[in-house]
């Protein structure tokens, strides 16, 4: 009996098998894949390559690398036309701001014009007023454009008195009262040296 016990202890079981023969198959296999990948073999590929000829994998195999190529595909496809997206978008928003800033500078410019239309209009009115009473104070027997001129505005009577002729400007100011002449003439003169 002894020698059948002992044939039971020497015969190897699945255990010791696994233990001795399979771990270290698949711990030198991995270690083999990790240096060829630290080498930079492509180890994928030719795993690939050669699991494709193998009759029960290859169906699994090629499969994968077409869906895997055929996905790569299209999401390089839609990555390109995302970026020719963003770029066509990219160079709308330049062309917009431009022509925002020649909007502004459309914008600034005429304000500067009408500014300066604003000014004028508002100088120009004034100065047609007093020609206009210049002119009619020319027209006017000297005596009653005399009597007007006196009753007026200092400003507005050197204003007028500015734009008439200097003939004129004598005989009216000849039928003025003395006083009243003399005050508007020393301020006639003392505008126009300014």
């Amino acid at each position: 009996m002894a020698s059948k016990s002992e044939h039971e202890k020497k015969k190897p079981g699945i255990l010791q098998w696994l233990l001795f023969i399979l771990i270290p198959l698949i711990l030198a296999g991995t270690i083999a894949i990790i240096i060829m990948i630290a080498a930079g073999i492509d180890v994928s590929g030719f795993a690939k390559k050669y699991g494709s000829q193998i009759p029960g994998v290859s169906s699994l195999v090629s499969e994968e690398t077409e869906y895997g190529e055929a996905e790569q595909q299209r999401l390089t496809a839609a990555i390109d036309s995302r970026d020719e997206q963003i770029d066509q978008l990219e160079s709308e928003l330049e062309a917009r701001e431009a022509d925002i800033e020649d909007l502004n500078e459309q914008i600034n410019t005429l304000h500067q014009q009408l500014e300066t239309q604003q000014e004028a209009a508002e100088e120009e009115p004034a100065s047609n007023v007093i020609k206009d009473i210049s002119t009619s104070f020319q027209n006017m027997e000297t005596d009653r454009a005399a009597e007007i001129l006196a009753n007026l505005e200092d400003d507005t009577a050197l204003a007028v008195m500015g734009i008439m002729s200097k003939k004129t400007l004598g005989e009216i100011l000849g039928e003025m009262d003395a006083e009243e002449a003399a005050r508007l003439t020393n301020a006639y003169a003392s505008e126009e040296t300014q």
